[in-house]
């Protein structure tokens, strides 16, 4: 193995640096972040570094600390990406269940294997390639399966599977952990480590199927299984950074169980026969060689410390993920680290353009703060609140009318309200017990509205920041709010399952929108000819009860107002747009989506109002979630945008029309060109 000649991947030039316009769907013009990482694996010279996304995986050059690849963005949602011990393949595996190896020399999928199935259990946690790199292992939910990769029809040779797996076995406040059913080769890739249930791990010989050992002793599930580079003895992890040490042969400990203090541990042997171990807080990792209870070296990391942390093969290396986007590199030959942009940030919920149309802001959640982006340059301008706590709310920002404040929702330290050019907190809104859900600023700047995750909505007036009327009309959770163009009234949606019109000036309810569980005339349905029957037939009103409206906006010229209805429930049929006269609130079309599409939960309206954008989720099957282009006042569905891996959580038009903003789930925001559909 040491003589072996390791394969270069082909990579892009370093010159080559604009991610952003890597690897673009159809129709896209830029990609606002690297997607949601989900993995850090090391080549095995340590050369390189690949980052598992939900939009594929990229490859980083450790001597540049720079991306050089993007590949498997075909689908996405990659939990893991693993090179072979020659670095001439690497295998993915994701969360629909399938197993892929790619050939490094040209960045192309040569297998794929699909194990899961349609059952969403079957999520692939590990893959691991044999030290001869003849077999390819991979392990999900209660299931371990071994397949002679290079060989058709790809069927496990050896399938290792868990019976009726519970998932609250791995559930233990406060403590993390990497992945559930790990699996693990020995070194002259003979025997195989797989869990038999979730403290016990099984060795089994990969040529006759027979189980050699039975290792007991864990009292929490496993994590972790490594085996020494002699393959006669085993270390295992489980929840709780508990580590144990076999030795095969005899099924007997080697070394005592070692509890360490810190949220959760890695191992990796090094060429001497030594066990390392990454014992991973919050803030800080303390390297430590188990045999004799030594610490290397302590290092306190760049930020909140994730699941996402691998050592090298060799273990001189160690590279560790934070939750501000850096990855950090610990170098055992310096004993020092060093931390690089991964460019990956959390979910963003919301996108919303500046008058300028050159200006885009996306607000994230889980604390990484609304992101002004230049259009232009593909930069970030400036991220507010600046420093400090950041807001951990998901749509929940608004933009006033002349652009000049930003408010935001900071969960339970209430709504801020920031100047955007001198960076300054001008005001600080105390009233939602539990936080906002929705908030707008209303056409004319003199209010905003905010949507609690209660019941609770309430309208400020601006000019003295003070709450002027409180409204009770919903039960649940305010999900949208939406101001008529004339700055008099607004609409809300509600996870009750109902929408309302109010008065600004008053708080006075206006009228409820009503939802017909049917309507009478057929020609106000959009969509299939069979899924329109279907609705007509009452194929809907088993699920009214759960649908619930997640957007509602008003169109440019205000007189109609779109709803997007979905459930929770995947099998509901409740997945339509309506369409409301602002006079009469009398339903004039339904929006029925096409198939395979659920949630319609994002919604916008051209600036011209010629154009309906509307965003679902990603649903089992697809590759991608769709954005769908309808035209108004016909409800033709003129076009649909495939690019995102997971759910679109917002949408929003350039002030001119020519771009369409997407935030999806997948971590992304994609710049859509809109000038084709222009004038149309």
């Amino acid at each position: 193995m040491k003589n072996r000649n390791l394969a270069t991947p082909a990579l892009r030039p370093l010159d080559d640096t604009d991610v952003t316009t890597w690897e673009l769907p159809e129709g896209a013009i830029a990609r606002f972040g690297q997607g949601i990482r989900l993995d850090v694996q090391f080549s095995p010279d340590a050369r390189y570094l690949s980052v598992a996304t939900k939009i594929g995986f990229w490859l980083y050059d450790m001597e540049t600390l720079k991306p050089r690849a993007l590949w498997g963005t075909e689908r996405g949602m990659m939990n893991v990406a693993t090179f072979s011990h020659d670095s001439r393949w690497i295998a993915t595996g994701d969360q629909d269940g399938v197993l892929k190896v790619w050939d490094t020399q040209n960045g192309q999928c040569v297998t794929k294997i699909d194990w899961g199935g349609t059952e969403k259990r079957n999520v692939i946690f590990h893959v691991h390639f044999s030290p001869d790199d003849q077999y390819l292992a991979a392990s999900g939910f209660g299931h371990s399966a071994v397949y002679a990769w290079h060989e058709k029809p790809y069927e496990p040779i050896r399938n290792y599977k868990l019976e009726q797996p519970n998932r609250s076995d791995y559930r233990k406040e406060g403590a993390a952990y990497d992945r559930y059913f790990p699996i693990a080769f020995s070194p002259n890739s003979n025997l195989f480590a797989y869990v038999s249930s979730p403290e016990t791990v099984m060795i089994s010989n990969i040529n006759t199927g027979e189980d050699i050992a039975c290792l007991t002793g864990h009292t929490n599930p496993l994590h972790t299984l490594q085996f020494s580079p002699c393959g006669q003895s085993l270390a295992s992890a489980s929840l709780g950074a508990t580590i144990q040490v076999w030795d095969i042969q005899s099924e007997s400990l080697i070394m005592t169980p070692k509890s360490y203090e810190g949220d959760r541990v890695r191992l990796v042997y090094a060429p001497d026969e030594t066990l390392r171990v990454a014992d991973i807080y919050d803030d800080k990792v303390v390297i430590w060689e188990a045999s004799n209870d030594k610490k290397l070296d302590t290092f306190n990391t760049v930020g909140t410390t994730t699941d996402d942390a691998r050592f090298s093969n060799d273990g001189t290396k160690l590279a560790i993920a934070c939750s501000n986007r850096k990855i950090q590199i610990w170098e055992e030959d310096t004993l020092t680290t060093k931390s690089f942009y991964s460019g990956n940030r959390s979910v963003p919920y919301s996108v919303a353009f500046m008058h300028d149309n050159k200006t885009l802001i996306c607000g994230h959640y889980s604390g990484s703060g609304k992101v002004f982006w230049d259009i232009n340059s593909r930069q970030v301008q400036r991220i507010l609140p600046p420093e400090g706590k950041r807001s951990t709310s998901r749509k929940c920002m608004t933009l006033s009318p002349d652009n000049q404040l930003l408010a935001i929702d900071m969960g339970d330290n209430g709504i801020q309200v920031w100047h955007i050019e001198s960076e300054e907190l001008i005001a600080e809104l105390i009233a939602h017990e539990h936080g906002s859900y929705s908030l707008t600023f209303s056409p004319t700047g003199e209010y905003v509205v905010s949507g609690g995750r209660g019941d609770e909505l309430y309208i400020w007036d601006v000019a003295c920041w003070q709450k002027q009327h409180t409204l009770i009309g919903h039960t649940s959770s305010i999900e949208a709010i939406a101001f008529h163009p004339d700055g008099e009234k607004f609409v809300t949606s509600s996870r009750d399952g109902t929408a309302l019109l109010w008065n600004v000036k008053t708080g006075a309810q206006i009228s409820p929108l009503p939802l017909p569980d049917t309507l009478e005339d057929a020609s106000l349905y959009r969509g299939e000819p069979e899924v329109i029957e279907r609705v007509i037939n009452g194929g809907n009103i088993q699920w009214k009860n759960n649908q619930h409206m997640q957007s509602i906006v008003f169109s440019p010229c205000g007189n109609w107002i779109a709803g997007g209805l979905g459930t929770w429930y995947a099998a509901g049929l409740t997945n339509e747009i309506r369409l409301w006269d602002t006079a009469t609130l009398e339903t004039r079309m339904i929006l029925l989506q096409p198939k395979g599409c659920i949630r319609p939960w994002a919604l916008a309206f051209s600036p011209c109002g010629k154009h309906l954008a509307s965003g679902a989720w990603w649903r089992w099957g697809l590759d991608k979630a769709p954005i769908h282009l309808w035209e108004m006042p016909t409800g033709e569905l003129r076009h649909t945008f495939w690019g995102h891996a997971s759910d679109v959580q917002d949408l929003a038009f350039s002030p001119d029309g020519e771009l369409l903003a997407s935030g999806s789930y997948d971590g992304t925001v994609l710049l859509w060109d809109m000038k084709q559909f222009m004038g149309t």
